[in-house]
């Protein structure tokens, strides 16, 4: 039997793993989170209702979207604006591993998005990408050639998802995938708080030669709701800031992984 403390922070983490969701898809139904957390509609309901509370949501009848959602969508904002700086860093990092000519993957996210920022070095470039804001920041350059993903708009990610998104990649080959996680661990690998993205992330590892890994050290030795299905020989490189451990580079370099830190 718990005792009421470890009682609350259940209910602490359930609710954080809610807002995660939400924040990833943008919307999220009862039904859903009752599958998800194997609880009863009326504890969620009560969760939806404190998240309304704090602000951080808008319920509807059955479910509960983000808040935020029409004001970033008509801005092209982001939802997570978090370790920019390091994010920064991590995007002149993995700018620097794309040359002319180059065939690139990149996912969404705000990392992956920080790295089409540097790209001042590259004159042609062929790019495939989910993400609607990426395509639109890269659109008006010269000798870049951008194919956008079609599926079902996703606005706290400015990007395309479901199964469309990920049978566009059925036809693609390309050199280098700049792949997003929410959490990376050496233990339980990639994992995110949505299983909304998983098929279209496999199907871009299927198409890349080489995968980048981004991810700011925050998200390292962490582990969110679903698991990213691949092995760790599809995974060749991770980018990341200075925050990591000495220990986190040894055990990813153990699985094969190289370790690149951005300064």
């Amino acid at each position: 039997m718990k005792t009421r403390s470890e009682q609350l922070a259940d209910m602490q983490q359930r609710r954080e793993k809610i807002l995660e969701m939400i924040r990833e898809d943008g919307t999220v139904t009862v039904k859903q989170l009752t599958e998800a957390f194997d609880l009863t509609q009326a504890t969620i309901r009560t969760d939806l209702r404190e998240l309304q509370k704090q602000g951080f949501v808008q319920r509807y009848y059955g479910g509960a979207t983000l808040a935020t959602g029409k004001q970033n969508t008509g801005a092209l904002l982001l939802e997570r604006q978090v370790n920019l700086e390091e994010k920064n860093a991590i995007g002149r990092l993995a700018a620097q591993q794309i040359e002319n000519g180059d065939a690139v993957i990149f996912d969404s996210g705000t990392t992956t998005t920080a790295i089409v920022d540097h790209l001042a070095h590259i004159h042609r470039l062929s790019v495939t990408t989910n993400a609607v804001n990426i395509a639109l920041k890269l659109g008006g350059e010269p000798g870049i050639n951008i194919l956008l993903t079609g599926g079902t708009f996703k606005f706290p990610t400015l990007s395309t998802s479901g199964e469309k998104a990920a049978s566009f990649f059925e036809n693609v080959l390309a050199e280098k995938l700049f792949l997003a996680t929410a959490a990376i661990s050496p233990r339980r690998g990639l994992s995110y708080p949505s299983e909304t993205d998983i098929n279209v992330k496999s199907a871009m590892i299927r198409s890349a030669k080489t995968v980048y890994v981004v991810a700011d050290s925050s998200k390292i030795d962490k582990v969110s709701m679903f698991a990213l299905p691949c092995a760790w020989s599809d995974i060749h490189y991770l980018i990341t800031d200075k925050g990591i451990s000495a220990g986190a580079v040894k055990a990813f370099e153990k699985l094969g992984v190289t370790v690149l830190v951005a300064g």
